[in-house]
């Protein structure tokens, strides 16, 4: 199609430093800008005077703003399009607008602010993208959120804030340098080395308001900036790709462009307008959620952090990454999953909006989950489930993600004045999760609610022998692999047996292979370090090694190695047992998904494929 890029000369736009975020590099990697000049910086999150803790994949990149849009303008008219530098007139056809949110209807003054970043020389960078978030005052109603950052930039840093409600830039500034030195001592011997540069900020976000008769309305344009860290440029590159998906799919109709142009944007950002309505009307349960799990290392705290403060890399149940699967088990499986995500979506996006984002999973991007397990027992049977028993794997999903915030080290006992948020969050959290998990089987399926409760007390019998004692581990997680297979089976018709055993020993695959990777320092599944592991009790190395106190501080040296051998042994032993178990699945479809399933969750252990290639 023919394209027109115009610009209006009345508002320029100082030149400024900004951060490229991970999915915003992989968009450009996309369509063939090449992104290696602008290097991948760790990054760490303080909140509210806790210590820094690196969040992995982060992966932020700190760019000049001209040199990007003079990058993205060069590339664009080598493509064929028309750079129109001064247009004042309205363009027919197809209209995208990506100028700023400063017409956007329905924001409220809590839902604006502004963002300012400035330039400093005079200490040596640490080489890491530091953010510092500030949440609002617990006995302050009224408070706004708060964001600093600072990157390495030449000869010193980039300093960055955004705030919402009525702040100055040089009180945003002031207020970002304090808490950011809170962090990095040496920024108060920083001096400017250029002028503030400062914009306005607009989160008031909603598939309504992204769409009128001016056209489709994208980026800060449409209000989607992260209304934790004011960050947008992410949200712009992936709100204009919908908005161009939805326009090539109907070049001739601008109208039936704005329909499915509103569709794409409320599936994608689903959990993320709610949860900015929420900051923009001043409900602090998100915040409270945040500062609560700022030091934990509980799996739901480490999940919600992704979910809240890094809104554009989407969290997951399970792995980060993508699972291969045959191409002939793509055009029944893949419906189904959507199906289980509508339900899952639609279950907790109301009360916990930032939690609708970890079921959401890309049909193009598979990753496993317990709905495949699910899928694959049902498969056994003979047939493919139908998108009714979607519910059913959905509400086993919500569970699981509920069985999570009661994993990982028990939040300390505080006295304090007011709510203790971390106890009360895992609390709240999981018992709202299992609670709407149970009503979703009480609706589909009935007669499997007995079976449903007996596992959830199980579950909580053998997380509590794991929690005091130090071992059992294994069996906890077995439970929580196996059961989505035995329900499966029940409801297919298939031989329980087989199926059964390979849940429990791919549970058990997970587990040794989330202490390969602790242990090597990786990013794991559950998003824990080997401190949390350990201090939480779900590792299986206090019991491979016979130390049941066993911490991450005593495994150096020969320790580790001999711990890392140990946990890839058994992992591989666990491997073994789960694909032996496959082969009494007479089904070979089924065969098939469970072996890349398996594959999937024991990569970490380097182990061959099991996939049955028959």
């Amino acid at each position: 199609m023919r394209v027109l890029v115009a610009r209006r000369r009345s508002h320029p736009i100082p030149n400024h430093d900004l951060l490229l975020g991970k999915p915003a590099r992989e968009i450009l990697q996309s369509i063939g800008i090449a992104v290696d000049r602008w290097p991948v910086l760790p990054v760490s999150l303080a909140v509210s005077g806790q210590f820094a803790r690196p969040v992995p994949d982060a992966g932020y990149s700190l760019v000049d703003r001209d040199e990007l849009c003079g990058t993205l303008r060069e590339h664009a008219a080598g493509l064929g399009a028309e750079y129109v530098p001064d247009k004042t007139d309205r363009p027919g056809g197809h209209v995208i607008l990506a100028g700023g949110g400063g017409h956007l209807r329905g924001r409220t003054p809590h839902s604006t602010g502004l963002t300012v970043v400035q330039r400093f020389i005079g200490a040596e960078p640490d080489g890491r993208v530091l953010l510092r978030m500030l949440a609002p005052p617990a006995d302050e109603p009224r408070g706004h959120p708060r964001c600093a950052w600072l990157a390495p930039a030449p000869g010193g840093y980039a300093v960055g804030a955004t705030a919402f409600g009525d702040v100055t830039p040089e009180a945003l500034l002031d207020e970002a340098f304090a808490a950011l030195s809170e962090c990095e001592p040496a920024l108060v011997n920083l001096r400017a080395a250029g002028p503030a540069v400062t914009g306005p900020l607009h989160a008031g976000f909603g598939p309504g308001v992204a769409v009128d008769e001016a056209g489709l309305r994208v980026g800060d344009a449409a209000g989607l900036v992260n209304p934790f860290t004011g960050e947008g440029l992410g949200h712009a590159m992936q709100s204009g790709q919908l908005a161009a998906r939805a326009i090539l799919a109907n070049p001739d109709d601008p109208g039936d462009a704005a329909r499915e142009y509103s569709r794409l944007l409320d599936s994608t950002y689903v959990g993320y307008f709610e949860t900015a309505r929420h900051v923009s009307s001043r409900y602090h349960l998100a915040w409270r959620v945040l500062n609560a799990g700022a030091s934990s290392e509980s799996p739901f705290f480490a999940k919600s952090r992704r979910a809240i403060v890094l809104s554009e890399a989407v969290p997951t149940l399970t792995t980060p990454e993508s699972m291969t699967v045959p191409p002939g088990l793509r055009p029944a499986l893949l419906p189904f999953l959507a199906a289980c995500d509508e339900v899952s979506v639609a279950t907790v996006r109301r009360e916990w909006p930032f939690l609708a984002r970890m079921f959401t999973a890309s049909v193009d991007d598979l990753r496993p989950r317990p709905a495949l397990g699910f899928f694959g027992a049902m498969l056994a049977g003979g047939q493919p489930p139908a998108r009714g028993h979607a519910t059913v794997a959905a509400a086993i999903e919500i569970a699981t993600l509920g069985v999570l915030a009661f994993l990982g080290p028990a939040a300390a006992p505080r006295e304090v004045r007011g709510v203790d948020w971390e106890s009360a969050t895992t609390v709240l959290a999981g018992d709202y999760l299992v609670g709407r998990a149970s009503r979703l089987i009480a609706q589909a399926k009935p007669e499997i609610l007995w079976t449903f409760s007996d596992w959830i007390t199980e579950l909580a019998a053998l997380r509590a022998t794991a929690a005091t004692s130090g071992s059992g581990a294994g069996t906890v997680f077995s439970s929580l692999f196996e059961f989505p297979l035995r329900v499966g089976a029940h409801l297919g018709d298939a031989p329980p047996e087989p199926l059964r055993a390979y849940g429990e020993a791919l549970g058990r695959v997970f587990l040794h292979a989330e202490d390969v990777l602790a242990l090597s320092g990786t990013r794991t599944r559950l998003d824990v370090t080997l401190v949390g592991l350990l201090a939480g009790r779900i590792s299986a190395l206090p019991e491979l090694l016979s130390i049941p106190d066993l911490t991450a501080s005593s495994l150096t040296g020969s320790r580790l190695a001999t711990a890392s051998a140990a946990a890839a042994e058994e992992g591989e032993r666990a491997r073994k047992t789960a694909a032996d178990a496959l082969t009494q699945v007479e089904n070979p479809s089924a065969r098939r998904l469970l072996g890349c399933l398996l594959d999937s969750i024991a990569a970490p252990l380097g182990s061959g494929s099991t996939v049955d290639s028959r």
